[in-house]
């Protein structure tokens, strides 16, 4: 694990199997990587959707093992999909605030994602 540079990155790819309905058609496990570095992280994205309707997700980045990385805020628009993700992550131990965005689009047969995540903090080497 590089230290203080988790989830640097210009182009995700996450796959899983299809569900159905704006948000609801996220629901579930997506697996992928997110290229670091010219080196691939492998990253599980966690879609919930809770009793009341609402959606909620976070982020595993496996290879560094960072766990529950919580999505601030998840907007899906046709096939359009932005994730906001401000968190405090724990990587060494150490206190770390992450905060990004991706922006992506779900691929016509509903089994990809593929977009740019942008980090903001901490600032990409």
């Amino acid at each position: 694990m590089r230290e203080a540079t988790p989830l640097l990155a210009a182009l995700a790819l996450l796959s899983l199997t299809p569900l159905c309905s704006a948000q609801a058609q996220l629901v579930g496990d997506w697996s992928g990587s997110l290229v670091v570095g010219g080196r691939d992280a492998h990253i599980i994205w966690h879609v919930v959707k809770a009793s009341d309707l609402s959606v909620a997700s976070t982020f595993d980045n496996v290879d560094e093992g960072i766990l529950g990385i919580k999505v601030k805020a998840l907007t899906v628009k046709g096939d359009d999909i932005t994730v906001v993700i401000d968190d405090v992550i724990h990587p060494n131990g150490q206190d770390l605030p992450l905060v990004g965005t991706f922006v992506g689009k779900l691929g016509k047969d509903g089994n990809q994602v593929a977009g740019t995540w942008t980090q903001t903090q901490p600032q990409p080497e």
